[in-house]
């Protein structure tokens, strides 16, 4: 078991969403528990998922489930369920933000020490829609969050790449927009305006944030309908929501990074590759405390050899 930290009073809470794979995300409940007794789980699970993530709940874990999706405002509103649960246990010093193919790089206890010298934690940003600071190209960016969505029909990966040559349009002309890379078939018009006093401001859709954080984003959503309609209809909001409350609030001190290792570099369509054990050494260098993407199968010899480093020993048959 891993040792927990020394001398430790910080409170973390970690929040998943998940989907599948029950065994890879009881072996990162498991992990994430070990790191300190002050450490609680908390599982937003799809309803459309696989079953019998139930199993996982204990007086340390909470489990729900919820409804799932990709690239809309379901992400967010599972993520303020979560906040909403720790909140009503009591709060956290910090809440991280995971997905059921997240896994912990280095020792749980290695990162809780860290937390306290994070200011309001971990927050990878920059300002979306600044062609000079954004890293993303202006055209996705303003398509992304400048129009109104609307989502007219579910496609089939078939369907996908027969009409993916329709994205064409959006080149040739500034008043309608059309997506069909979530699963669904969508249609944008051009919006009036922004929320007043909000700036765009995207980032990695994984993060920690300090308590106090968490309660503005909470108050926001409580208070700011506009900012919620605004959400509801723009593309990959979860790459933007958190960012731009608590950027534009001003008042909040983050490291601009995710403090996790990603690879993007392998993939041509956007995600992240799947890590296995030649990653190791590029995980190491990077300092990272988490890394994203991992899978039970492909990724077990990195699991195994990141769980070594932890207990001391090899790791057991999962």
């Amino acid at each position: 078991m891993e040792k927990p930290s020394a001398d430790t009073s910080t409170r973390a809470a970690f929040v998943i969403t998940s989907h599948a794979d029950i065994p890879l995300l009881r072996r990162l409940v498991d992990r994430l528990l070990a790191g300190s007794p002050d450490v609680r789980v908390y599982i937003s699970h799809d309803i459309a998922g696989e079953p019998g993530v139930e199993d996982l709940a204990g007086p340390r874990c909470t489990v729900i489930r919820e409804v799932g999706g990709r690239g809309d405002f379901t992400q967010i509103e599972r993520i303020v369920s979560l906040f909403r649960l720790v909140e009503a246990d009591g709060g956290a010093d910090y809440v991280t933000v995971l997905s059921g193919m997240d896994y912990p790089a280095r020792p749980i206890s290695d990162f809780l020490d860290a937390l306290p010298s994070a200011g309001d934690g971990y927050l990878h940003n920059f300002p979306a829609l600044d062609p000079q600071g954004s890293d993303w190209a202006m055209h996705e960016a303003r398509q992304r969050y400048l129009y109104r969505w609307w989502i007219l029909w579910p496609l089939s990966a078939a369907s996908r790449r027969r009409w993916h040559w329709l994205h064409g349009v959006n080149y040739v002309q500034p008043f309608f927009r059309v997506n069909i890379s979530y699963g669904t078939f969508r249609l944008a018009a051009l919006r009036g305006r922004l929320p007043n006093g909000m700036t765009v401001h995207g980032g990695s859709a994984w993060f920690t944030i300090s308590r106090r954080a968490v309660r503005h984003v909470l108050a926001t959503v409580d208070s700011r309908p506009d900012i919620l309609r605004w959400a509801r209809t723009s593309l990959a909001v979860d790459e933007v929501f958190f960012q731009s409350i608590l950027l534009s609030a001003g008042t909040f001190d983050f490291i601009d990074s995710n403090a996790r290792y990603i690879d993007f570099e392998s993939d041509g369509f956007g995600h992240p590759k799947v890590l296995t054990d030649e990653d190791l050494e590029r995980i190491d260098a990077s300092d990272a405390y988490f890394i994203r993407k991992v899978d039970r199968a492909r990724s077990a010899t990195l699991l195994d050899k990141l769980d070594e480093r932890v207990t001391g020993r090899e790791a057991d048959d999962r």
